[in-house]
């Protein structure tokens, strides 16, 4: 029978997993002797219930930085007091391995359950042996859309070229792996592995050695080692090749926690609607699991009646809260000042425009990763990942209000307030450098679409694209307008939240010149496919209407104003179904 041990690594207090391969460790026990009050039940708990990565020869105090690892480290050289296993692995107090061989997911752990929570993942000592036995490594996979991209998206692109010119500069012989596994898919993830000795020495020796030198060329100051993942993936890939090593892949588990998820909002009397959208959205989309914070900013505009609204809005959910705030500065300047106002808030969600959810957005809210930034958001123009100073929109954000503290954003935005510089340029200008964008697979946005309200795209039918839509968290109208642009492909999202809303918030102003000159438009596509209809084929494939010969009449619109529209409309859903369609679309009344 081997001697196994897996590490599983904590900060805080949490389910407690222990047994005699079940090992769990204080990471980053240094600091935590300095900065935990000795006398808390937290403090307690981690003392009296695990060993610590800060004895020995440990790098415990760099735990900011290195995360996990310094657990491996101390487990690298403090080997002997493991009782020198026969293999080693690492897990977190949340994420574990499930024992059913050749599967590549997470298992969501919603409502833990101590008392079943082993039957869940297969684990038992005796079926731990079973796995290992034979073995060299037992790995876990996880899948991305490229390696490199997917690191880039989410981190700093400085890291990962740095760490890779590191590798090729110590191990050349890794040029070849690092470019199929950089384009490639799959990679290891959370650090997780159970190794037999010998490798965990190699693994040990090789990432310790490139992590020792990225730390030399970095400033580690608010620096977290993510690039350990991918260096650890790397070095997985390598060994996998190796045909006289054996195997095995295993999906792991993580055990979901309710969180407080906090939402800023700012409201006055010409966005009244727009945030009561976001509310409902975000409410009705929610799984009863976590708990939504909303912090309505309001300006002088905003009276108390309607502060009344926001309340009723909300009391028929049961996990929510609504707290107004004051403020008295241009809007576009407030994300800079919401730190400074929410002085006990780490992280926040910041929502300025017409946005709303799709689902439920507490994992959003997890994994949406500001700890490199002051914030992250929408990104002006193109998505470019790899942009090195990154200039976001106003509408959408993720603000990582502890750093910004800790840097005092909001005394510095004061004197550029001064200035008359635009709120949204002067946080970019204050920011510079410290600005990421959230990941494209976390949200749509309108004015990022290739679609760009082009009525007759040929390479996608409409029902395709909303139903590309559905798997991100948030739609966010940032091109036109769903009230104005009614027909406009993401517009029926909108329309279906608008019927949740109480009646009281449903009054709608309408620019008629914007949405007349909207349907002038739509009606000129139209008319330009009917004009060339005969001389292009590809409009047979836009037009789902069209027959194979090419003879339905498309309808050309007597006036390219709003009453044309309505004739058109009236002549093919009848009189009842136009003044619907009216008073809907127009004056946000039922009829």
């Amino acid at each position: 029978m081997s001697n196994i041990k897996l590490l599983i690594c904590y900060h805080k207090k949490a389910p407690l997993f222990k047994d005699s391969i079940l090992t769990p460790i204080h990471v980053g026990r240094a600091n935590a002797e300095k900065r935990l009050d000795h006398n808390s039940e937290n403090y307690k708990w981690l003392k009296e219930n695990m060993i610590g990565d800060d004895t020995g020869d440990n790098i415990s105090a760099l735990n900011d930085s290195y995360n996990e690892m310094t657990a491996l480290y101390w487990a690298w050289k403090n080997y002997d007091k493991l009782g020198n296993p026969d293999y080693i692995g690492l897990m977190h107090y949340r994420r574990h391995f499930v024992l059913n061989e050749g599967k590549k997911i997470v298992y969501n752990i919603q409502n833990f359950d101590s008392n079943t929570y082993f039957d869940i993942i297969g684990y038992s000592e005796e079926k731990m042996q079973k796995i290992v036995n034979g073995c060299d490594f037992v790995t876990h996979m996880g899948h991305v859309q490229n390696v490199y991209r997917h690191f880039i998206e989410n981190q700093r692109k400085t890291d990962i070229d740095l760490a890779n010119e590191i590798v090729l500069e110590k191990y050349p012989e890794y040029k070849a792996i690092m470019d199929e596994y950089y384009s490639g898919d799959d990679s290891n993830f959370c650090n997780m592995n159970i190794f037999s000795k010998k490798i965990f020495f190699e693994y040990c020796e090789w990432i310790f050695d490139i992590l020792g030198e990225f730390e030399k060329r970095v400033d580690i100051n608010e620096k977290r080692f993510f690039i350990s993942e991918r260096l650890t993936g790397l070095f997985i890939a390598k060994i996998m090749k190796d045909e006289q090593l054996k195997y095995k892949i295993l999906p792991i588990s993580f055990i979901d926690e309710p969180m407080e998820v906090p939402v800023v909002l700012p409201i006055n009397k010409e966005n009244m609607l727009s945030c009561a959208m976001a509310i409902t959205s975000i409410m009705e989309n929610a799984k009863n699991y976590h708990f939504f914070e909303f912090f309505l900013f309001v300006d002088k505009t905003v009276t108390d009646e309607s502060k009344k609204k926001y309340f009723l809005l909300t009391e028929k959910y049961d996990k929510c809260s609504v707290k107004f705030i004051e403020y008295n500065m241009p809007e576009n300047f407030l994300p800079l000042y919401v730190a400074h106002y929410l002085p006990k808030i780490n992280k926040c969600i910041y929502i300025a425009g017409d946005i709303i959810a799709l689902f439920d957005i507490g994992e959003f809210y997890r994994i949406c990763s500001t700890d490199d930034y002051f914030a992250v958001g929408i990104p002006n123009g193109m998505y470019l990942p790899e942009e090195i100073n990154k200039n976001i929109g106003g509408e959408f954000m993720v603000l990582n209000c502890k750093r910004m503290r800790k840097h005092d954003i909001a005394k510095k935005a004061g004197a550029i307030w001064e200035k008359n510089i635009e709120g949204i340029d002067a946080f970019n200008q204050l920011c510079a450098g410290e600005i990421g964008y959230i990941p494209w697979y976390l949200f749509t946005s309108e004015r990022l679409e290739v679609f760009n309200e082009n009525l007759f795209r040929s390479d996608k039918t409409r029902e395709k694209i909303q139903e590309e839509v559905l798997w991100r968290p948030f739609l966010i109208y940032d091109n036109s307008s769903p009230i104005e642009n009614n027909q406009g492909v993401y517009s029926i999202f909108w329309w279906n939240i608008l019927n949740k809303l109480p009646l009281y918030f449903q009054h709608l102003s309408v620019n008629l010149s914007i949405l007349t000159n909207l349907y002038v438009r739509q009606q000129k596509e139209i008319n330009s496919m009917k004009d060339n209809k005969k001389e292009s084929v590809e409009f047979s494939n836009n037009l789902e209407t069209l027959d194979n010969n090419d003879q339905q009449e498309i309808e050309d619109w007597r006036s390219y104003g709003l009453w044309g529209k309505l004739k058109f409309y009236y002549k093919y859903n009848g009189l009842k179904n136009t003044i619907i369609f009216l008073n809907q679309k127009i004056f946000g009344k039922r009829g």
